[in-house]
């Protein structure tokens, strides 16, 4: 298992002089360090993913999705490893964290196939029209640590596909496995295109704010998520927020108890009920 993480920026991993621990939560032990991203280098990161968004945008389709592919193969490749790192770091069982390095590849290979098609219409007044799906530019990514991985594939995949640059940023709790799937791709893709930056609190509102991102996709709490569209109301970015939910399960008179109830257990407490859609009420 590596023992060194560097983040990804502009095609090159760097080694910063700050760092920050990462703990596993089991016991609370000190498991590595990362490191802890400056503004500086924040600057540097959107200028490169901005000078990589209009050659990778013009890029043919099928390249891009030839680099998902790629990626989705590297990190299969390597989902021993990473299972273990999301293992010592978020505290799920092993058997979880390999679902989760697999379902990434599963992912990747579904975006890999997917078109961007363009939406030919005729009104009643007879008027042509056509909506097209065109790439925003650089999107900054945040995924937070209940499902470091998958959560951040479900951002960056569709952002690359469409021809966006991306601006990946684990949670400060679970960076490890995030970024060594930084290391695995740096190779993948044109400098600038994909990078991967850790950092304490301070790093994602400085993304929020940055007038050089175009777009950014958020998942943590509602409180969290509230900050997130104030921050970004100034410059207009566009926004995805995936907060916090409320969700209900309906039991009716017909179930089969044995088989439903342990369903419903699942709901409520997979992943120790850290899921945003989990089973919070059950009627």
């Amino acid at each position: 298992m590596t023992s060194t993480f560097r983040p990804l920026s502009n095609g090159q991993l760097l080694d910063l002089p700050a760092t920050l621990p990462v703990r596993d939560p089991a016991s609370e032990e000190v498991i590595a360090h990362v490191p802890d991203c400056t503004p500086e280098l924040l600057d540097a990161t959107v200028q490169a993913a901005r000078a990589a968004f209009e050659p990778w945008s013009r890029t043919p389709i099928e390249q891009r999705r030839e680099r998902l592919d790629a990626l989705g193969a590297r990190i299969k490749e390597h989902a021993d490893e990473l299972a273990l790192l999301l293992t010592r770091e978020q505290g799920r069982p092993l058997a979880m964290a390999k679902a989760e390095v697999l379902g990434c590849v599963h992912w990747l290979r579904s975006v890999a196939k997917m078109s961007l098609p363009v939406a030919e219409r005729t009104d009643q007044a007879g008027v042509n029209w056509s909506t097209r799906r065109v790439p925003l530019g650089v999107v900054a990514a945040i995924a937070p640590w209940n499902f470091p991985l998958t959560l951040a594939v479900w951002k960056l995949a569709p952002a690359l596909l469409a021809g966006n640059t991306v601006i990946l940023k684990p949670s400060p709790f679970t960076p490890l496995a995030t970024l060594r799937v930084g290391e695995l791709a740096a190779d993948l893709f044109p400098a600038g295109v994909l990078n991967m930056l850790c950092g304490g609190d301070a790093l994602g509102p400085w993304m929020t704010a940055h007038p050089g991102i175009a777009k950014v996709a958020f998942t943590g709490s509602t409180a969290t998520g509230r900050r997130v569209m104030a921050s970004a109301a100034p410059t207009l970015k566009h926004l995805t927020l995936e907060l916090g939910g409320n969700d209900a399960a309906i039991v009716m008179s017909d179930v089969d108890v044995a088989k439903v109830a342990r369903k419903l257990f699942m709901g409520a407490f997979l992943n120790s009920g850290q899921v945003c859609v989990a089973a919070k009420r059950i009627y």
